[in-house]
């Protein structure tokens, strides 16, 4: 019995470790994107556990996530720095992620009823939020929608290489800055909501299709 609750200590302490390393993603993302960090900004790891109150950990694994999105860069005896969004580099991320879940649709239809029921889940997740301008809920939901979508492809390297882009980060800033152009994301759920239309009823064609229109809308949001 002692050997479970040190297993269960040991995942509580993880599960918190993330929630803290997803809250300090978060806001470092929204001080670079708002200018509080400029670009060239050094961020030190100690000064940060100290304002967050945590270990270095968390702030690690934070910087690690913004590294993966381009966002800081990480140099050998100079620390982290703020490169700030490049945007055209955020639009070419896109265009693979439009291409690599196209050809997930190809693999996944038939999906699996339990893939199905994932995504009309997610759905209607996203059409709650976005009724109630909570663009993080938002952005989560609609990040499980597209997971669950890769995953189903049954592709190990798609679900890898989807991962590895972090969309946690990217995902963000696409919202943020769709929002601050007041762009409704009624359209981008209708579209959604076509696109499962055609997954259930096994219109591949017309399905990769709206994978890339969903794509192009977002990719706007770096222009």
């Amino acid at each position: 019995m002692k050997g479970l609750g040190a297993n269960s200590a040991a995942v509580v302490h993880t599960v918190k470790r993330t929630c803290m390393r997803d809250h300090i993603r978060d806001v470092l993302v929204a001080r670079i994107l708002d200018g509080t960090y400029a670009a060239g900004t050094q961020l030190k790891e100690l000064t940060l556990a100290r304002e967050f109150n945590v270990s270095q950990a968390p702030i690690r694994e934070a910087l690690r996530e913004l590294e993966g999105s381009g966002l800081v860069a990480s140099e050998r005896y100079r620390g982290t720095r703020v490169r700030g969004a490049d945007f055209a580099e955020m639009r070419e991320s896109y265009e693979l992620r439009a291409t690599l879940e196209a050809r997930a649709v190809e693999l996944a239809v038939p999906c699996a009823p339990e893939a199905i029921a994932e995504m009309e889940q997610c759905l209607h997740a996203m059409a709650v939020t976005a009724k109630h301008n909570d663009s993080e809920g938002y952005i989560s939901q609609a990040l499980r929608f597209h997971r669950t979508l890769i995953v189903a492809s049954r592709n190990r390297t798609f679900v890898s290489v989807w991962d590895s882009l972090h969309w946690d980060v990217r995902g963000r800033i696409a919202v943020e800055r769709l929002a601050k152009k007041n762009e409704d994301f009624v359209p981008l759920i209708d579209l959604h909501e076509e696109l499962l239309a055609k997954i259930r009823a096994g219109s591949v064609e017309e399905a990769s299709a709206l994978v890339r229109k969903i794509f192009a809308v977002v990719s706007k949001a770096f222009e």
